[in-house]
């Protein structure tokens, strides 16, 4: 009886560890992300649309929007890529997407499609994507080398991804390490998927945004 009870709890534990080794990094509520992520302060730092401007659009491309929180970006990225393209809005948050789909709505938005994803593998419904952005979210992720490879892999040949994020010693999560990615450990886990440098834009003083090809 021992014996199976140690059994029992060791399972639990695992579990248990399992649940935390797979949840997103400081989630929160959608209500609170709202708050936070929509604040006419947050959204000036954005830049969204030079942001967008860099990244060299065209219409009839396809672009997945990667942890798009409450879609900030899409209605920019709609734009660039009309007509023809496509926008696909990610995140592993069911009632952000529930969200995008109403601003998409308001902004009498057609092209943008959301996209329900996993923790390590955005699961995007086509392997022809010709630019991922990646905006202050790779911090978010816990196992980040899987999922770059993973979203690499959703590429088209010629295919990009973007990642914009803090400087560690500049960004509001300086006493947090689990929460800091540097641009030398961005540039080392996009080269193990299989990209190479194409573009390091200076854009942002607190922030790096890199671009890698397939």
């Amino acid at each position: 009886m021992l014996t199976r009870f140690r059994c029992l709890a060791a399972a639990a534990l695992l579990l248990s560890f399992n649940a935390v080794a797979g949840a997103q990094l400081a989630s929160r509520p959608v209500d609170e992300w709202v708050k936070t992520l929509d604040t006419p302060q947050r959204i000036e730092t954005l830049k969204i649309d030079q942001v967008v401007q860099k990244l060299k659009l065209k219409p009839g491309s396809i672009v997945a929007d990667i942890g798009a929180g409450t879609g900030l970006f899409e209605g920019a990225l709609a734009a660039a890529v009309a007509p023809g393209g496509t926008v696909y809005a990610e995140d592993i948050d069911k009632d952000l997407l529930a969200h995008i789909d109403q601003r998409a709505k308001e902004l009498k938005v057609s092209n943008v499609r959301t996209v329900l994803g996993a923790f390590t593998d955005p699961k995007l419904p086509v392997r022809t994507v010709d630019l991922a952005l990646i905006n202050d979210v790779l911090h978010h992720i816990q196992d980040r080398a899987a999922f770059l490879k993973n979203l690499a892999g959703y590429l088209k040949p010629g295919g990009r991804i973007a990642i914009i994020d803090f400087v560690p010693e500049k960004g509001g999560h300086r006493d947090q390490p689990e929460l800091q990615v540097t641009k030398d450990q961005a540039r080392a886990w996009l080269t193990s998927a299989g990209l190479k440098p194409a573009e390091d834009i200076d854009l942002f003083q607190e922030k790096y945004f890199l671009i890698f090809s397939r």
